[in-house]
């Protein structure tokens, strides 16, 4: 009786933390036009939550971008079709003096692009284990 509740436990947890489509959710903003948007994500005090990125074909990535992006300074997070890779790199403007120091971070699950916390891949290990544990104490005691 104990195991039976047991499984149905674990697999409701299971089925929580994993998403019914396969489309990639990702925080998008940027800090030229959200101040919550910097490189350090503050979402306090803010209900924000990653959106779904339909409105991009094919989407499979989520992206972090900071200092010089795409001719603008600031921070981007955004959907993508495609890999920009995980680097850092110093960009100096045309006519600029100044050196600025851009990166870019890329991902491949929900919500990855925030930096700051547990993506869900990492919840559901941390879930399996735990249910593992349970079982094996279960079944020895």
């Amino acid at each position: 009786m104990k195991l039976s509740l047991l499984i149905v436990i674990c697999l409701y947890l299971l089925t929580a933390v994993i998403h019914k489509s396969s489309a990639i959710y990702c925080f998008q903003c940027n800090s030229n036009e959200e101040t919550y948007c910097s490189e350090v994500f503050n979402r306090e005090g803010l209900i924000l939550e990653p959106t779904v990125c339909d409105g991009i074909h094919e989407a499979k990535y989520c992206v972090k971008a900071t200092g010089m992006y795409e001719g603008t300074i600031g921070t981007r997070r955004f959907c993508s079709s495609r890999h920009h890779g995980n680097y850092c790199e110093y960009v100096r403007r045309p006519g600029d003096e100044r050196e600025y120091r851009s990166c870019v971070y890329t991902c491949s699950s929900d919500s990855c692009n925030e930096a700051s916390s547990i993506s869900k891949s990492k919840i559901l290990f941390i879930l399996s284990f735990i249910c593992s544990i349970l079982f094996w104490s279960l079944l020895k005691g």
